[in-house]
């Protein structure tokens, strides 16, 4: 059980809130954050659609507000692909986040088969970076920047960059904090052209707005 809980930031991922977990747990192992988290450390970490989370309910602190309804609403990227299904299906994938059925969530979301190209980094923008580093004195991980087709932030209309991160492809169970060292710019992103940045602003802030709003009412 965890003895205490990171309070989320705003449109911090779930995956960021429980990095910074481990890091302020003092575990030395991740299993040992998993046994905390989950009640066991073969859990999976998940950056977009996390399942399991009941079990997160179960361990957190004695006299917590949190619901599965509030960190799959404000902090997964659940409330975006949930616009774009029909509401039974919708609801299939919250209560497989909610439960144990992981595995079938990217089936049911369409993901397995489609022709997006997911990311391959965790993103960031330098802006945030330095306003956190200033603000908070730590970084973390924004929903609306790691989804794919997502180019610029929608706070500072500037391009992201990939950090050093991974999304997938390393210790499966491991949760890669935000920080200084990993949010680096190493390649300039080509300049956009005034009519192609006014775009990728729209749908910046439409699917902010897709965020905000349970459009899915699921």
């Amino acid at each position: 059980m965890m003895t205490f809980f990171p309070v989320p930031y705003k449109d911090e991922l779930l995956y960021s809130v429980l990095a910074r977990y481990h890091i302020r747990s003092g575990n030395v192992s991740i299993k040992a954050t998993q046994k905390d988290v989950y009640g066991t450390d073969s859990i999976t970490a998940i950056m977009d659609l996390p399942s399991h989370i009941y079990r997160i309910m179960e361990n957190l602190p004695v006299g917590h507000h949190y619901t599965p309804e509030y960190l799959i609403t404000n902090h997964t990227l659940y409330p975006f692909y949930a616009a774009f299904l029909p509401p039974d299906r919708a609801a299939k994938v919250k209560e497989s986040m909610i439960g144990d059925n992981g595995g079938s969530i990217y089936n049911r979301i369409g993901l397995m088969a489609s022709s997006i190209k997911l990311n391959q980094f965790f993103k960031f923008c330098p802006q945030c970076v330095e306003e956190e580093m200033n603000n908070l004195g730590e970084l973390y991980w924004h929903r609306i920047h790691q989804i794919p087709g997502i180019l610029v932030c929608p706070d500072h209309k500037t391009p992201l960059y990939d950090s050093q991160v991974p999304v997938r492809g390393y210790n499966k169970h491991d949760y890669r904090l935000a920080a200084t060292e990993t949010c680096k710019i190493i390649t300039w992103e080509s300049n956009y052209t005034d009519k192609t940045m006014e775009k990728v602003i729209n749908i910046t802030e439409d699917i902010k707005f897709l965020l905000s709003n349970n459009v899915a009412g699921i």
